[in-house]
């Protein structure tokens, strides 16, 4: 449904691809037009938006400014889209979705399936990315939804709902800590550490205790890919550090889940990763989009809650 000025989304076209000539093949039109729009665009606002460049098109600051803008009319116009289906009584939207990639084995397949039960019209997209990158796709309007770990604040971002999830030290079956039931770092030490780089929240969450610790562990691996960690720590090359969200759903005869340890801090109190929903504030959420976030809240609170549960012994 295209109510508003044409040269508000041909700009934002321009933005996601880069070029003219990309926007043009995203709009299904002459890359000429797109351009003279764009200039239109700018001589009635009085400031260049775009610095051509040989690599291509850049946002001035003038174009930042503007990028906030349109981000927040196109999001508003699909919510009012969806909010009139709703009176027509159609049932469908889209919705994308980004998350950190230790979601996608677990959480993540519940929530869909969920959602595709119970709202079959809808279709959803979904990426992944870092904890450290989710907040600038959901304000930048790339994505209606971000969930993450421990997320860093955004202006522009808030949390619609949060669940939290205990921290763990990922070993092989057969190592010397895979009985414990719990274990500090300086516990962990012994052994060559498996670490997330500095955008995983992993990482992030127990950076103060690493500081903490009279000599620097060894480090073996530092990588970005969750997957990996968890893998190389069932196979003994060293301990990791993540959640037990989605441990077990990739493990196989040939590659057996690694053993999850509580991790606690030097005081002796677990180390928690707040789980978080994540959509762009002021933002009235469409219909599709208010379904995904009430599915995801409901899987995360139900999963928070087994891990604050007592065990029976």
């Amino acid at each position: 449904m295209h109510i508003h000025a044409r040269g508000l989304l041909y700009f934002d076209a321009i933005r996601r691809s880069g070029s003219i000539r990309g926007a043009a093949r995203q709009l299904f039109i002459d890359a000429s037009a797109v351009n003279r729009q764009l200039i239109q665009l700018e001589q009635e606002l009085g400031f260049a938006l775009f610095e051509r460049l040989s690599s291509g098109l850049q946002l001035t600051p003038a174009g930042e400014l503007f990028a906030r803008h349109a981000t927040h009319v196109l999001q508003d116009a699909e919510w009012l889209e969806n909010e009139l289906d709703m009176l027509r009584g159609l049932q469908r939207g889209k919705v994308h979705v980004v998350g950190v990639e230790s979601l996608h084995c677990a959480l993540l397949p519940e929530v869909i399936g969920t959602m595709l039960e119970r709202h079959p019209g809808i279709s959803l997209q979904v990426s992944s990315a870092s904890s450290g990158h989710i907040a600038d796709y959901v304000a930048s309007g790339r994505a209606d939804v971000g969930l993450a770990f421990d997320m860093p604040q955004h202006e522009d971002v808030v949390h619609a709902a949060s669940g939290q999830f205990r921290l763990g030290a990922l070993v092989a079956d057969g190592h010397p800590l895979a009985r414990r039931r719990s274990v500090t770092l300086a516990q962990c030490t012994p052994w060559p550490f498996i670490l997330g780089t500095e955008d995983l929240a992993s990482y992030a969450l127990i950076q103060g205790e690493l500081q903490n610790l009279p000599e620097p562990p060894r480090a073996v691996v530092r990588a970005t890919s969750v997957e990996l960690m968890k893998r190389l720590a069932a196979a003994g090359h060293g301990i990791a550090f993540q959640t037990r969200l989605g441990l077990e759903a990739t493990a196989s005869a040939a590659t057996p889940a690694a053993r999850f340890v509580p991790l606690e801090s030097a005081q002796g109190t677990p180390i928690l990763g707040p789980l978080g929903i994540h959509v762009r504030s002021g933002r009235s959420l469409p219909p599709a989009t208010a379904a995904f976030v009430e599915c995801a809240s409901q899987v995360i609170q139900r999963l928070a809650a087994q891990e604050t549960r007592p065990k029976r012994r």
